[in-house]
């Protein structure tokens, strides 16, 4: 009987054991599954850029909306989506459910090409411009990112630089002899020899294409007072033919040959030509420099035609 009760009391032992190790199986094959599931999930995209500054001014506005495409070995995973800075502070966040980019489980790697602004004629990779009208700056301001490849799960954070694909001209002017500021009120500028549209593919940050001959004329967008005036243009590489016309009120027109500057003998893409302008009775005087769209390098003097 005594041999009897031992084994019994060993029996229940050996029960109480395995019940108690039972939850910490499960437990552990809970979590396990859990950390499997996990690591198959996708990642969102997250995008954070710098930019170069910009026609109006020199930093992100609240709102603005790039395009973004996502590529895998060649292939494009999504196209031209759309993402905001809500604060202007270069974070950018889709605009709706159906806009995110996710990455996948497999750690695959993508590269990430972006353009700003935004449209959604621009699914087929290719960005088309028109610079016909100078209303909206900020409308034509064609910026493209550097693609930035190596972006996956573990790496979800694309650093985006943008670069203007565009150049700009920037004028100042004051009344000079036989001229008053009441004269240069609601004066127009124009410039010859233009190319108004043209084509850029975006998701190689290739150069910009004209389209077109190179014979239409841009009206500058023109103060109010007369006193300052630019544009947005396409790159050229000569500005053979290119004349600024400025009409004054009372006084009559006045041209400036563009090609006379030396600094002016091309337009170069991301860079800002100023120029300083004094309208006399019977003459121009004009200042050239060249800027990038952020820092100087130095001015000349041009003639008057």
């Amino acid at each position: 009987m005594k041999m009897k009760r031992n084994l019994m009391t060993s029996v229940s032992l050996a029960t109480v054991v395995c019940a108690m190790m039972t939850p910490v199986l499960f437990s552990s094959c809970s979590s396990d599954d859990e950390q499997n599931m996990e690591n198959q999930q996708p990642v969102e995209l997250q995008i954070v850029s710098a930019i170069n500054t910009r026609a109006v001014n020199a930093a992100w506005t609240a709102g603005d909306k790039i395009g973004v495409f996502a590529l895998k070995e060649g292939t494009q995973e999504y196209i031209n989506k759309s993402y905001a800075t809500k604060e202007g502070d270069g974070k950018f966040l889709p605009t709706a459910e159906d806009q995110t980019i996710m990455l996948p489980y497999d750690g695959k790697d993508f590269t990430i090409a972006a353009y700003y602004p935004y449209t959604a004629s621009a699914a087929s990779g290719t960005y088309s411009i028109d610079v016909s009208n100078q209303d909206d700056q900020e409308a034509i301001d064609l910026l493209v990112a550097a693609p930035v490849s190596g972006v996956n799960k573990l790496s979800p954070v694309a650093s985006l630089d943008f670069y203007h694909k565009l150049v700009k001209i920037a004028l100042t002017m004051k009344p000079g002899d036989g001229i008053t500021s009441d004269q240069l009120a609601y004066m127009t500028v124009t410039i010859s020899g233009q190319q108004t549209t043209g084509t850029c593919d975006i998701i190689n940050n290739a150069a910009v294409v004209g389209t077109g001959a190179a014979t239409g004329d841009i009206t500058l967008l023109t103060s109010a007072d007369g006193t300052s005036s630019e544009a947005i243009l396409l790159p050229a590489t000569t500005t053979t033919g290119m004349i600024l016309t400025f009409s004054v009120p009372g006084a009559g027109e006045y041209k400036w040959t563009v090609n006379s500057a030396a600094k002016s003998k091309s337009f170069v893409a991301g860079n800002k030509y100023k120029y300083d302008i004094t309208i006399n009775k019977t003459s121009l005087i004009v200042n050239s420099r060249i800027e990038d769209w952020a820092d100087g390098n130095g001015g000349e003097d041009g003639n008057a035609i």
